[in-house]
């Protein structure tokens, strides 16, 4: 099972920030997660909140703002202190720095139609469009949304990229999720730790048999990663890589 560093290694520094990406790499951590939203104008960054109320300590939207003024915000003192020169990183920052470094699982967060489109072209014009190739080989990179319409967006763009539903609890029933997975050519399938789907070993099977590359996120704990170990799914999301990697050795 692969373990995919969430926000990067999230629980020693910043999420979503150069230094968590670093780090993460720093200790054999080649696979991260990260968040893509778009500025008022229109610039993909890495960030998981809409608003600045956690990281910020600013009452303030992300689709008002323009990234100049984002820019020169700290978004790594909210963590601790020593991270205060941290900033709000570009996707064209993080393309730039990790090409042919990692493999990044890229969760598209906001909700604009043009987003997609956004994140496909920068994946094209920094060289890394074509590294769509094995389940998380490096370099590579696979494109995941809670948001199925931002999924299809992509799929509408490439044939090629390698797409995952992040499931939340409240949703539709597994047949509609399996006709729209069908549908609309979604390739990898990725349930919180605690959906029914990882109790139905039949449905798990079915799954594998048909290609479906299977992933999870939420763990909040050792017991989490175990149990998913277990299940021999594909990959996770976890803050704290090192010791979830202790765990399953």
């Amino acid at each position: 099972m692969n373990l995919i560093a969430h926000r990067g290694y999230s629980n020693l520094a910043p999420e979503n920030t150069i230094s968590s990406f670093d780090l993460a790499i720093s200790n054999g951590f080649k696979i991260f997660e990260l968040d893509v939203q778009l500025t008022k104008d229109n610039v993909p960054i890495i960030f998981h909140d809409y608003d600045l109320n956690r990281i910020c300590k600013l009452d303030l939207n992300i689709k008002n703002l323009e990234y100049k003024y984002l820019s020169k915000l700290d978004a790594g003192s909210w963590f601790d202190k020593k991270f205060s020169d941290q900033k709000i990183p570009t996707f064209e920052n993080i393309l730039k720095k990790y090409i042919h470094k990692v493999h990044l699982q890229i969760e598209l967060k906001s909700h604009e139609k043009d987003l997609a489109d956004i994140v496909i072209n920068k994946l094209k014009k920094f060289n890394w469009y074509n590294f769509a190739g094995k389940p998380y080989e490096v370099p590579g990179y696979s494109v995941t949304s809670f948001d199925f319409n931002n999924l299809v967006n992509v799929r509408k763009l490439s044939k090629s990229i390698r797409v995952g539903w992040l499931l939340s609890i409240d949703r539709e029933d597994i047949q509609t999720i399996k006709k729209m997975l069908v549908d609309f050519d979604i390739n990898m399938i990725i349930p919180n730790v605690n959906d029914a789907i990882w109790s139905d070993r039949n449905l798990i099977k079915e799954f594998k048999d048909e290609g479906y590359l299977l992933c999870a996120w939420g763990a909040k704990s050792i017991n989490d990663v175990k149990n998913m170990n277990r299940i021999n799914i594909d990959g996770m999301t976890v803050d704290w890589p090192g010791k979830a990697l202790k765990a399953i050795l």
